[in-house]
């Protein structure tokens, strides 16, 4: 174990989530992005039009704080809301061609962060690291069935996003995500 590191694993978690998040919010500043509304425009890209309660929880946003950041990636031009029609009384938001635009832009910078994140590791680590935290993710998941669905905690889907990001890095641009995920009725 290098530099004297803690072998806590929560501890290691918490420090190389730091070190993402840092690395994430320096590529997406320069296009206006908050981490936050990048994952909104890629969940969209993934799952296709959601609603604010769809979004949010798959995000893991409070139901305002969508509210004012779909409001800001309106104003912008980035995303738009139509009428459901399943539900008159709710709106999806759908990607407009900017915001489409913009979240490729996006996931090229991230990929370079994810590359300089993983540096360490060689390809076949890099898989590793993510198949060994993707099945502690569903195994959270399992243990949580009911309460994360209702906080709107989504590790694995947060894991697998980050595979994209990895294998990007190694494939120069974002490759599509393995299978479209169906949200479910609420």
């Amino acid at each position: 174990m290098g530099k004297g590191r803690t072998e806590r694993v929560g501890q290691l978690l918490v420090v190389t989530a730091g070190a993402a998040q840092a690395l994430a919010t320096e590529r997406l500043e320069p296009l206006g992005l908050s981490p936050r509304a990048w994952g909104v425009l890629s969940t969209l890209v993934e799952s296709g039009p959601q609603t604010q309660i769809e979004l949010a929880t798959a995000t893991a946003t409070d139901r305002t704080a969508m509210v004012y950041l779909l409001d800001e990636l309106e104003g912008r031009g980035l995303v738009e809301r139509m009428p459901n029609p399943n539900d008159r009384r709710s709106y999806l938001i759908h990607l407009t061609a900017q915001g489409r635009k913009t979240q490729r832009k996006a996931a090229a910078e991230l990929a370079k962060q994810a590359d300089t994140l993983l540096t360490p590791l060689d390809a076949a680590e890099r898989h590793q690291l993510i198949e060994l935290l993707t099945r502690i993710a569903d195994h959270w998941d399992e243990l949580n069935a009911g309460a994360a669905t209702r906080e709107g905690a989504r590790p694995a889907q947060a894991l697998k996003a980050l595979q994209n990001l990895a294998d990007a890095a190694e494939h120069e641009g974002p490759r599509p995500p393995a299978r479209k995920r169906l949200s479910r009725p609420r």
